[in-house]
């Protein structure tokens, strides 16, 4: 069973802001062979990440400027991995499923490893 919510680039504010902990969106667009390849990849292995990793599909249309210049995307597909509204990772190139699957482990275990270690600028003085 998936994981994605689909929704437009318009909502993706609300919708960052509604969970805590890391989210995937996959910018793509159906007219986009690579992002349908993407997407396909993401599908078969999004299960393993339905409790460390929720999945946001947008379907983008390269005249939503503002969408654009506000998370830079320079190319469909891209995937963004945001943490507290901030981008922490960023793909821009298509990996098959299990290229993807390891990128998506490593991501979410070094940022759950940093969630744990205190950060030293953090620390009053």
């Amino acid at each position: 069973m998936s994981n994605f919510s689909f929704i437009d680039a318009e909502d993706l504010d609300s919708a960052l802001s509604h969970k805590s902990g890391l989210q995937l969106v996959h910018f793509g667009s159906s007219l986009v062979t690579s992002c349908n390849f993407m997407r396909r990849s993401l599908s078969i292995i999004s299960s393993e990440f339905e409790e460390s990793l929720p999945m946001i599909e947008v379907e983008l249309q390269l005249t939503q400027i503002e969408v654009v210049q506000k998370y830079q995307v320079r190319s469909l597909p891209t995937i963004l991995i945001f943490h507290e509204n901030q981008i922490k990772e960023r793909l821009e190139r298509i990996l098959l499923p299990a290229e993807l699957r390891q990128f998506l482990q490593d991501t979410v275990s070094f940022h759950a490893v940093a969630e744990i270690i205190p950060n030293p600028e953090d620390k009053d003085a």
